[in-house]
């Protein structure tokens, strides 16, 4: 059985670094990836942008001149995180900016193609991403075709419902692609609202009846969000005894405050069901709890969490403070209590 998986996105780092942000131990400015090892995580997840920067075309020109999340950052951070020790998911969004269940932006290169067209570019450029992180030695553990796909991706010509038949030609196309260029990483498929058993249940069964393949289900979990612990064990189980597959939570987060707010509107308001208190002890509590529900899907498939972005701390100019009191590090970096917890799951 595979190593349990304790995990992190870490997609916001390199910006961070950038602008002159540090992650502390005791007060003191560590490397972040080896930070991370050192207290006990295993895994990073990092998403994969096509071409985010490019000044003349929407979504591109939302993600600045620097191209963070672009191919060559990718590939220098899955060096970074192999050096470290750490096993790396690649989050392909198939956009040149976010894609989640509220928008799946085509990439400015491939609108306008017709489906076999855009499924030969989907298909190379994954290919592509794959070689260029191989030929330098790194070991791609997981694959995440797609960024919570629950209405399909690269819309409107994958966009559900209506265009099952659509979305599955780009999905087998991801899967080749794989298949071909890292045939030992796994493929995940991943949803959001990670409760939902009728839209899991739906979705993969149509996957299913397409011929959509796939390795693990990833889910999101979000309890602000998407309902309660007991409900997820309740999908996780389905899950399990539907398609006998490995099951990651991908993305999950909690608040570590809610009684003080800056730089505009948190994204986490609430802690939905959970009685754990907005502490980063009540964060360690929920993730003690999460990877219960998980170690108890049947045979073992409850395979690990990746905590979604525990240092997306702001900059210096405010910006990304939506997300400042969902991290594991204090506003000034230092490594919190929930972060230990994390690495001891």
């Amino acid at each position: 059985m595979s190593e349990w998986v304790r995990g992190a996105d870490i997609s916001s780092l390199p910006e961070l670094e950038y602008h002159g942000g540090v992650l502390r131990r005791d007060g003191e400015p560590v490397d972040s990836l080896s930070l991370l090892k050192a207290e006990g995580l295993n895994a990073v997840r990092i998403k994969v942008w096509n071409d985010p920067g490019h000044p003349d075309h929407f979504p591109a020109n939302q993600t600045g001149p620097l191209r963070f999340n672009g191919p060559e950052q990718v590939v220098a951070l899955a060096r970074r995180a192999q050096a470290a020790g750490l096993r790396i998911m690649l989050d392909f969004h198939y956009s040149d900016w976010w894609a989640d269940p509220q928008k799946q932006f085509m990439p400015h290169a491939w609108q306008g193609l017709a489906l076999p067209e855009l499924c030969e570019r989907l298909y190379l450029f994954t290919v592509d991403i794959l070689q260029r992180v191989q030929a330098e030695g790194i070991e791609v553990s997981w694959v995440q075709v797609g960024n919570e796909i629950s209405h399909g991706m690269l819309w409107p010509l994958g966009f559900l419902p209506g265009n099952w038949p659509a979305l599955a030609a780009l999905l087998r196309a991801g899967v080749a692609a794989v298949r071909e260029a890292a045939p030992a990483a796994q493929v995940v498929l991943h949803l959001d609202a990670g409760c939902d058993q009728i839209l899991y249940r739906h979705w993969f069964d149509q996957a299913q009846a397409l011929d959509v393949q796939w390795d693990c289900i990833g889910l999101s979990f979000y309890p602000c969000w998407h309902g309660s612990l007991p409900h997820l064990a309740e999908n996780l189980q389905l899950l399990a005894e539907r398609y006998h597959c490995p099951l990651l939570v991908v993305e999950t987060a909690y608040p570590r405050q809610l009684h003080r707010q800056r730089n505009g509107q948190w994204l986490l308001q609430h802690t939905g069901a959970e009685p754990y208190p907005a502490t980063p002890e009540g964060q360690a509590e929920f993730l003690r709890a999460l990877a219960a529900v998980l170690r108890a899907v049947p045979k073992g498939l409850g395979q690990g969490i990746f905590y979604w972005e525990p240092a997306l701390l702001p900059l210096p100019d405010g910006s990304r403070g939506v997300w400042q009191n969902a991290t594991l590090f204090a506003d000034d970096g230092e490594v919190l209590p929930s972060l230990t917890a994390l690495g001891q799951l």
